[in-house]
């Protein structure tokens, strides 16, 4: 019998599944619903902190995996074997940004258009502010993100 904290949890990741075609991340999500489904009946984790935490021992799985077995190219004589590719932590923040609950709208939307390459002189302009008060709710947004990361980052 599945619980109802696991059932969301999994219907959540399999929508997150649906909206997605990058290989890496369909990997990430296989792993963290087999984790989920390795104790189905729990109903001590509400479903946002199981899918934060599945999502993130996917993604140790996966660093690991990457660390022990190097990543070579199948057919052709390539001289760059085991190479890291630097967008995956861009990735995890972003979606991290996207589904993390406890970011207010506003932050939410000043740290997404900082990670779309906006600064502060776009987005002052854009929403008719000054500067300086721009640079104040963009301080302020990585501050409480800054804080919410390293919380979620102790629970995974």
């Amino acid at each position: 019998m599945i619980s109802h904290p696991v059932e969301g949890a999994i219907i959540a990741l399999q929508l997150r599944a649906l909206g997605t075609r990058d290989a890496y991340q369909l990997d990430r999500i296989d792993r963290a619903l087999d984790e989920l489904l390795r104790n189905p009946s729990d109903e001590s984790t509400p479903a946002e902190c199981r899918v934060r935490s599945a999502m993130g021992h996917a993604y140790e799985t996966l660093e690991r995996r990457k660390a022990i077995t190097p990543c070579v190219a199948l057919e052709g004589d390539y001289s760059e074997h085991g190479v890291v590719d630097q967008g995956y932590p861009v990735v995890e923040f972003r979606e991290w940004l996207r589904m993390e609950p406890g970011i207010s709208p506003a932050h939410r939307a000043v740290l997404q258009a900082l990670a779309q390459g906006d600064d502060a002189e776009i987005l002052a302009t854009r929403q008719g502010l000054p500067v300086t008060r721009m640079r104040e709710r963009i301080s302020r947004a990585r501050k409480s993100a800054r804080q919410l990361w390293t919380a979620s980052a102790g629970v995974a």
